[in-house]
């Protein structure tokens, strides 16, 4: 008995937290990081290179208020993919979250982790997101998530240093999801052999910062909401 309380001690111990305990920690430094992120204002630039998809490069301004709010101003129609695009630091709450820590990395002498998010409610249609975070800088890296409706969307960002934070100059998204076409178009085309799947590139390109300029919630409203990825469409 006496060697199981002793046992029972030391696994109480904060050395003897279990690795989904540590895995809250990783999120929570990129908390702590951002806390003092109130809002911004970038200039964004959009480049698509998509087989299906033809579009010119695309300007905007965007405006983002912390927790979630987000908003797209340009001249022109501007498809924005919302997933993984715009840099939120609260869009991964660990409250909000099954985490699992998948693997240690070690890029260059830089420590990384990857860990597994996996909601603990349902969101939209996200089954899962698996993020890269250099653990020195507690900087997110890359963002790969999986959907319900078999899309796979990988974000990778590169930062730049603005009022003494760290925000994205860069964020590159790969996406490989299942061919839309419609089932008339199908028919009217049968003989040609389509893609089963889509694939892509778009560059999202950010300047011009503007931090904690006391945004007021009045600039954010339901119809200014940007589009999606999802009204990315085959012609």
């Amino acid at each position: 008995m006496k060697k199981w309380g002793l046992f029972l001690i030391l696994f109480l111990l904060p050395g003897w937290a279990s690795a989904e305990d540590q895995s809250y920690r990783y999120l929570e430094g990129i908390e702590k990081k951002y806390q003092g992120l109130k809002d911004y204002t970038v200039d964004v630039k959009v480049h698509f290179d998509i087989e299906t998809f033809k579009s010119p490069d695309l300007y905007g301004k965007l405006y983002y208020k912390a927790p979630d709010k987000m908003k797209i101003e340009s001249k022109r129609v501007f498809f924005f993919p919302k997933e993984g695009a715009y840099f939120n630091p609260s869009a991964f709450r660990k409250e909000e979250f099954e985490i699992r820590l998948l693997e240690r990395l070690t890029d260059e002498s830089v420590k990384k982790i990857r860990l597994r998010l996996t909601p603990k409610k349902r969101k939209k249609n996200l089954q899962d997101v698996v993020l890269t975070i250099d653990v020195e800088r507690s900087l997110v890296e890359e963002v790969k998530m999986s959907q319900s409706d078999e899309r796979i969307i990988t974000a990778t960002l590169r930062y730049g240093t603005f009022d003494r934070l760290d925000l994205p100059i860069q964020v590159v998204l790969h996406f490989d999801m299942p061919n839309t076409e419609s089932e008339g178009m199908r028919q009217f085309d049968q003989f040609v052999k389509g893609p089963k799947r889509v694939t892509g590139r778009i560059e999202l390109t950010y300047s011009n910062y503007r931090v904690n300029s006391g945004l007021k919630d009045e600039i954010f409203g339901e119809a200014d909401s940007p589009s999606s990825l999802n009204q990315i469409r085959q012609p």
